[in-house]
């Protein structure tokens, strides 16, 4: 059985506020996610409104624009089929924890298995997505890390999704075919672009 990082959601509340992307007191935020967080069963955590689940999501941009996914069938995640992503990231595990920075670390090890990606620098979160518009978004928030990386970005994991470079006005163009998180990551890209 699978374990992931969760935070028990009334240590959040207080923090996390009615916007789907946050840029204040990000750093009080991380600070409780550090201090509090425990390792849930991901089976129960899935749809347990007691834990928010904590999702480190990558952005990947470069000269040529922003790596776009989609999502296939046989990804885990059966409510974000078949959706364009701009963001990449997963749970964090247990395995984590014995690494300098948990957050990152959970980073690290999704974008190497997704993406093939070893060596990146983080300049820091630059929001924070809340978003309760979504079934799936309610039991979790991402983490918005920005990443400057070269083009040599392939997906690994061909079976789950596809990826590519896109201009921002293909972006656009897929808008509505995003799931909830790209599309708010996206329309706060001002704050983190």
């Amino acid at each position: 059985m699978e374990k992931v990082m969760a935070v028990p959601t009334e240590l959040l509340e207080i923090h996390l506020t009615d916007k789907s992307f946050i840029t204040e007191n990000i750093p009080s935020i991380i600070d409780v996610i550090r201090k509090n967080h425990l390792y849930v069963d991901r089976d129960y955590a899935e749809y347990a409104p007691e834990y928010k689940q904590i999702i480190p999501y990558a952005v990947l941009i470069s000269k040529s624009g922003y790596f776009l996914t989609k999502r296939l069938k046989k990804q885990t995640e059966k409510r974000l089929h078949g959706m364009y992503s701009i963001g990449l990231g997963g749970h964090i595990n247990p395995q984590e924890e014995l690494l300098d920075d948990v957050i990152i670390a959970g980073m690290r090890r999704e974008l190497a298995e997704e993406v093939g990606m070893h060596d990146f620098q983080v300049q820091g979160c630059a929001g924070i997505i809340n978003d309760h518009a979504a079934d799936v978004s309610n039991y979790h928030i991402g983490l918005v890390y920005p990443l400057m990386v070269d083009e040599n970005i392939r997906v690994l994991e061909t079976s789950k999704m596809t990826g590519e470079w896109a201009s921002a006005q293909e972006v656009d163009s897929l808008f509505d075919e995003m799931e909830s998180w790209s599309k708010i990551a996206w329309k706060n890209r001002n704050r983190w672009d």
